[in-house]
């Protein structure tokens, strides 16, 4: 396969093929496939355990009890600490163990493994790709790059001023479980909002610019155990990886530096794998630091 079909493949492929990944040992379902089970499953996990009272993962992902222990959104922590200049013993106990967690698995694989919101967000994206193709819209407007840090600390703020927890009102992933939870259908429509915005105006902007949960996540992946690395000198400079990629900005070290392997620790990754699954010469592979301890 050449470099223009390599990446015409990683964009404008049908959506169903993407859950397919040919390797030289033949086909195997793609990581977005996994990633789509573990974020759907993990819903369930939930719902499950509301309606038959299956006592494993209690609450939402805001908020949540696994088989006794708590776990907290690091996000939602900053935000009562804020508000109400206060902290429950159980909410530090419940947010320390997430960011011991992700510390592990790579600070924003939250948004892409687990984050239902995700899953929507990348079925918008192949919608926004075959309007694009057939030329009913332009190509994506971005926002500055920082726009991401100025909402994160504009919320913080909001939420000292008032004494509210001003981002929940229109945090997707609280309304999304709270609707498959409680009912309140109604409140998708904040959901529905955001992803229309993101089929016709920008693309996939919640999780590149705006959401910041998956902002404070970030912040662990420059010291987070699992990573992406790319070995350079497999790399045929077809640029697939890049336009499969929603922040391709990360992937710079792969072009821009002169080593033979490179690690990706932007802030920005998700480690959602696309670029691993588009790439046909096994450039780009999850590794962790503590190999190199071994």
């Amino acid at each position: 396969m050449n470099k223009p079909q390599q990446r015409t493949l990683a964009q404008a492929a049908p959506f169903w093929k993407t859950f397919i990944r040919r390797t030289a040992r033949g086909t195997r379902p793609s990581l977005r496939v996994w990633r789509f089970l573990t974020a759907i499953g993990c819903l369930l996990l939930f719902v499950l355990s509301y309606r038959i009272d299956l006592q494993l993962l209690e609450g939402t992902l805001v908020g949540s009890r696994l088989i006794g222990l708590n776990l907290i959104d690091p996000f939602v922590t900053l935000q009562v600490l804020l508000a109400h200049h206060v902290i429950p013993v159980n909410m530090v106990i419940g947010t320390v163990t997430v960011l011991l967690a992700y510390l592990v698995l790579g600070g924003r694989s939250f948004c892409a493994w687990v984050c239902p919101y995700g899953v929507l967000s990348e079925i918008g994206e192949s919608f926004r790709f075959r309007l694009i193709e057939k030329k009913i819209l332009r190509k994506s407007v971005s926002l500055p790059e920082k726009t991401k840090y100025f909402i994160w600390g504009a919320l913080l703020l909001a939420c000292f001023l008032t004494g509210v927890l001003a981002f929940e009102a229109f945090n997707v992933v609280g309304i999304i479980y709270r609707a498959f939870l409680y009912g309140g259908l109604l409140s998708l429509t904040v959901v529905l909002f955001i992803l229309l915005v993101e089929i016709f105006v920008s693309r996939r902007v919640w999780c590149r610019s705006l959401c910041p949960v998956g902002t404070t996540y970030g912040g662990l992946n420059p010291i987070s155990l699992l990573r992406l690395k790319a070995d350079k000198s497999r790399c045929n400079q077809c640029g697939a990886c890049v336009v499969a990629c929603h922040v391709p900005k990360a992937l710079a070290p792969v072009f821009d530096k002169d080593e033979k392997k490179v690690t990706i620790a932007s802030t920005d990754c998700t480690l959602c794998g696309r670029c691993i699954d588009v790439c046909n010469e096994n450039v780009l592979h999850f590794s962790n630091r503590l190999k190199n301890l071994v």
